[in-house]
């Protein structure tokens, strides 16, 4: 009897020895905290996710992303408000480092949904039977609807 639906698919993500590693490297010009967020990313995701092409789109999640927790960092420890009653610089920041990661997300398909082949399928909506809409209506045949009363 053959299979049906869809094949299980196994990746493995190990080096055969003697072959050139398929994962990007940090450029030098990215500092100590984008290289640690730039690392995170690149051995978290299946080593053929991200190609050359895609360096220059990682660099600015990484320093996105940093930039997105020192401003985090400050808010947590500062004012969120200023003497003048103004908001903190600093929430803009973080608001414009966010705004760019989640752009930058879709790019690189590091959400659930854009790392998703394509749509599921939907079944359309099923009509009830006679019966089940009885059920449903407390209705037992009888010509009036059942109560909860004696």
């Amino acid at each position: 009897m053959g299979g049906t639906g869809r094949k299980p698919y196994v990746t493995h993500d190990v080096t055969p020895f003697g072959l050139p590693d398929e994962r990007l490297k940090p450029p030098d010009h990215l500092g100590p905290l984008e290289k640690r967020v730039f690392f995170h990313l690149i051995t978290h995701a299946p080593a053929g996710q991200f190609r050359e092409v895609d360096l220059s789109l990682v660099c600015r999640w990484c320093e996105l992303s940093a930039v997105a927790d020192r401003a985090a960092a400050e808010l947590a420890t500062g004012n969120l408000v200023t003497e003048d009653g103004r908001p903190t610089p600093w929430l803009s920041v973080h608001e414009r480092a966010v705004k760019g990661l989640v752009a930058l997300s879709l790019r690189l398909r590091l959400g659930p949904q854009s790392r998703a082949d394509k749509a599921p399928k939907t079944s359309p909506a099923g009509t009830l039977s006679y019966y089940e809409q009885m059920a449903l209506e407390g209705d037992d045949g009888d010509g009036d609807p059942d109560c909860d009363r004696p």
